[in-house]
């Protein structure tokens, strides 16, 4: 269940970010954003994990992560909705995402997610609650910072 927990909420905060960049300029407020992951029926403690979030890296989003891709987006002032089917080497996910702008420094986005790893495609739902933090983002910390100086 550990691996599910990352695959899944990862795969919803990644695509997440690819929403948005269909808008052309991120529509809350820039910064570095706390995000908790929570799966349904997991006995895991919710996760947080930091990315900075700005014009630049909404942008970079569809291109960060060729195995995935977006249909049926669409986005609107208060949020967006997308099919994510993201082809990976091991495992495969494929699902519906709902994300709703809640003022400019919140959102939640959830996903119905089946991932098919193994042969088996066990189904989860999962929430992620994006919090801004402030405008100072942590090059160290930040998940969209630390995947692009990977590359």
């Amino acid at each position: 269940m550990t691996f599910l927990k990352w695959a899944v909420p990862g795969g919803i905060v990644l695509m997440a970010t690819a929403v948005s960049s269909a808008q052309q300029k991120f529509p809350l407020r820039s910064g570095e954003w706390v995000a908790t992951t929570s799966v349904a029926g997991s006995n895991d403690k919710p996760t947080d994990l930091l990315y900075c979030l700005n014009d630049e890296m909404w942008t970079k989003a569809l291109t960060q992560n060729p195995s995935c891709s977006i249909t049926q987006l669409a986005v609107s002032l208060v949020g967006a909705s997308y099919a994510m089917d993201c082809q990976m080497k091991v495992f495969q996910i494929k699902g519906k995402v709902n994300i709703v702008f809640d003022g400019m420094t919140h959102m939640i986005g959830k996903g119905s997610i089946d991932m098919t790893r193994n042969g088996k495609v066990p189904h989860s739902d999962s929430q992620i609650d994006y919090r801004w933090k402030g405008l100072t983002c942590n090059p160290n910390a930040d998940m969209n910072l630390k995947f692009n100086k990977q590359h």
